[in-house]
């Protein structure tokens, strides 16, 4: 059996994430870096950072995956697949019994649903507008002169039932000035922010049946968002223990299942033929 590792790397429109996996499947190394405006760079640093605690006698690569909006531009990947596979694979891996899917990222939200195999049943998204994203949070922070986490630890104090009813980022931005204008505590604000975007996933939401998971970087760093995710599914959300990497997790399942089903393997290489400057200074 190879030695070599499985990785799996997830280029988002806001964060690059890597994760590389052992012949076991146990993850070795995780990364996240800012995505910026060069996601080949992007990619090579995320593989570089995951590959840093790999002992120099492993670091070869036996079959990487990419996804995400930048999937195409990784250098050295295998293959690409889209972003709600891995999700989903990453999720399942988790959680066997999980049915639906929620990725909130930094550009768009998606939601997926599969069956008990693993097989897509249906899956909806928000690709063409910002709201009930990570941007968009992060738009309205700025309209409440707090960092998102402020924001986060607020709404997790509120005790009213308050929703925005606006799902436009610019319309959203005027109903929280309205509101503020109108003597509306804070807090009630920033937990009615989150609750319009689990309404918003709620509606994207064709099927409604059975465990559902919540992936990606809101959820990571957001507990409103899963609060209120929680409240309008009226059940408990999977959360995986690394909700962020879970597109990226899913990624380097795939390499290791792909590089046993394919008759043709890609020859064992370097993590620098893949773009990344692995450090020399490392304990092995």
């Amino acid at each position: 059996m190879s030695r070599g590792r499985y990785v799996g790397i997830d280029a988002g429109s806001s964060a690059t994430k890597c994760v590389v996996l052992d012949v076991a499947g146990d993850m070795l190394g995780q990364a996240v870096v800012p995505s910026g405006f060069d996601y080949a760079e992007a990619a090579a640093e995320a593989l570089a950072r995951a590959m840093a605690g790999v002992p120099l006698a492993r670091r070869t690569v036996a079959y990487c995956v990419s996804t995400g909006y930048g999937r195409k531009n990784v250098r050295g990947a295998d293959r690409q697949v889209t972003e709600i596979t891995c999700h989903a694979r990453g999720a399942r891996q988790w959680y066997p019994q999980v049915r639906g899917i929620v990725d909130i990222g930094g550009q768009d939200t998606k939601v997926v649903w599969i069956d008990g195999r693993g097989e897509l049943i249906d899956y909806r998204m928000n690709s063409k507008c910002a709201a009930g994203t990570g941007t968009f949070l992060e738009s309205v922070a700025v309209r409440l002169g707090l960092p998102l986490t402020a924001i986060d630890e607020l709404a997790m104090t509120s005790t009213a039932r308050t929703v925005l009813n606006s799902y436009c980022t610019v319309f959203t931005g005027t109903e929280v000035i309205e509101r503020i204008k109108a003597g509306e505590p804070r807090q009630d604000i920033s937990m009615g922010l989150f609750r319009s975007i689990a309404a918003r996933v709620f509606e994207m939401s064709a099927v409604r049946d059975g465990p559902l998971a919540a992936t990606g970087g809101v959820v990571a760093h957001c507990r409103a968002m899963v609060r209120a995710l929680e409240e309008i599914f009226g059940a408990p959300l999977l959360l995986p223990p690394l909700p962020q990497l879970a597109g990226a997790y899913g990624a380097a399942l795939l390499a290791m299942e792909l590089a046993g089903a394919e008759p043709v393997r890609a020859a064992e290489r370097t993590a620098d033929a893949l773009g990344a400057a692995i450090p020399t200074e490392v304990r092995v």
